[in-house]
Parts: structure tokens; C-alpha cells; sequence
């Protein structure tokens, strides 16, 4: 059978994510009836998904907020266990990079979202085709529910007896137990009460609340939020170990426009 194809141009999607922008980018599928596959909320997918097909390996970094939104949104639409979901973003060269999203279903009942693509990390170039190899480019999550879990970041490969309360923090907030949610925003204005923080551990602290405002989806909080560390950036704009927060603090700041 022949796979549909569609412009993203053309494809109306009805999430929060908004509508598709951008002509170059194509869906590729066996079958696009919606149908609402994944309930995954949409925090752990603006998080994770920009973060890792976009920013990582410099795959796609120039991509706007309605080029990832559009692809986040047929992602959750045509996704699930019986049907794999193609991507394919024009780039500038020979090769053009793609995604194929695919939903694994274990014996056990585990479900794992794997996003496959035609990057070469040992050639660190773009492949004819998606292949599915050891050095091939590739991300798998875990799904509960509404959250997705990378697998580093699963409950069980982490000892949060030894972690400090921003690390817990982070720990609880991204791992795959719902009841530990609640434990964020105490275990880090425990963290933040200290006299005695570095800039460093402070803007992180800071920037994994306004994560957390995110998930909590607080608009006003957020926004508040996002221009007290633009404060704190500006006001040590001369501390030279600040670059790495200052790209996770822009990524963020990214996620909030998915969101809206």
C-alpha cells in the first residue's frame, strides 16, 4: 500500500500545539485518521522531543516554534502501537533528515516511544534512508500514563537517597511516578533557602522551577519566573562557567512558546 503524504502546510491539527507553518516539512504515513493515540502531556514532550530531534547533534537547531509544534501535534494524533509515523524536514545538501516515530509494546505491557532517525553519529551526517543500527541516532521513552520517562531518567536507575534537593528536584519531576510530583516545588525551596549557593546552583534551582511552572502550566508564574532569571543572567552576565544554563535557560524559554 502507498503511503500518504501530506505538506505540513496543509495538515490543520486542533491541540495546543497550534497549526502547522512550514512547507518543508512532510508526514509520511500508512494511515492519518486521528486519533488522539497519546495522552502524554504535552510538558514532557516539548521537553524532551525539541531538546533531543532539534538541539542535540545540531540535527535541526534553526527549527521555529511552528515547525516543532506541527510535528509534536501529528505525533500525538497518528502515533500508536499499530502505526509508525515518518517525518521528513528538508535540508539544505543532498540528504534530508528523518523521523520515524514508532510506539513498542512489551510482553510485560511496557510501552516505549522510539524516535528513529537517518543520523549518522559515527559519520555525523545525514543517511539515505532510516537506518536502524548501533550508530544510528536514536531515542526511546518510556510510557506511563501521561508522562514520558527517558531511560536515564527512569526511578530505577537513580538513588535519590545520595542526591541533593535540587538534584531530587530534577529526579521527581522528570522520572515515572506520578506521586512524586508533588515533592518538587518543596524540595527546591528547601535547596533554595541555603545561605551559602553559587550562582550556578541558584540559577539551576531556579530554572528547574520555572520547569515546574511549566508542568503546573501557571502562566503567570511562568512569566514571572522567566524575567527574574533573566535578571539573574544579566546581573552576572560576566561569570564565565554560565554558558551551558544560559543554552538550557533559551531551550526553555522555547518550550514556553510551544506551550502557549
Amino acid at each position: 500500500m502507498k503511503r500518504k503524504v501530506i505538506p505540513i502546510l496543509l495538515l490543520i491539527i486542533f491541540t495546543n500545539f497550534g497549526y502547522a507553518q512550514s512547507e518543508q516539512i512532510k508526514i509520511k504515513s500508512d494511515n492519518l485518521t486521528e486519533s488522539n493515540y497519546l495522552k502524554i502531556d504535552e510538558f514532557y514532550l516539548t521537553h524532551y522531543l525539541y531538546i533531543d530531534l532539534f538541539l542535540r547533534e545540531n540535527l535541526f537547531p534553526e527549527a521555529s516554534p511552528e515547525d516543532v509544534s506541527s510535528i509534536l501535534s501529528a505525533l500525538m494524533k497518528y502515533v500508536s502501537v499499530d502505526n509508525k509515523l515518518d517525518i521528513e524536514i528538508e535540508k539544505p545538501g543532498n540528504r534530508n533528515y528523518l523521523i520515524r516515530f514508532a510506539i513498542l509494546k512489551k510482553d510485560d505491557g511496557t510501552e516505549l516511544l522510539i524516535a528513529f532517525t537517518n543520523w549518522s553519529t559515527k559519520k555525523k551526517e545525514f543517511e539515505k534512508d532510516i537506518k536502524i543500527e548501533n550508530d544510528s541516532y536514536t531515542r526511546w521513552y518510556f510510557l506511563n500514563g501521561n508522562k514520558m520517562t527517558y531511560r536515564k531518567d527512569m526511578s530505577s536507575e537513580n538513588d535519590y537517597s545520595s542526591m541533593n534537593k535540587s538534584d531530587l528536584a530534577n529526579a521527581y519531576l522528570f522520572d515515572e511516578l506520578p506521586e512524586n510530583d508533588a515533592e518538587v516545588k518543596s524540595a527546591l525551596d528547601e535547596f533554595l533557602k541555603a545561605s551559602d549557593l553559587d550562582i550556578s546552583d541558584e540559577i539551576m534551582a531556579n530554572l528547574l522551577l520555572l520547569k515546574y511552572q511549566i508542568f503546573k502550566k501557571d502562566k503567570g508564574k511562568v512569566a514571572k519566573q522567566t524575567e527574574y532569571l533573566n535578571e539573574l543572567f544579566e546581573t552576572n552576565k560576566t561569570e564565565p562557567n554560565l554558558r551551558g544554563l544560559k543554552m538550557a535557560f533559551d531551550a526553555t524559554k522555547f518550550q514556553i512558546e510551544l506551550t502557549k
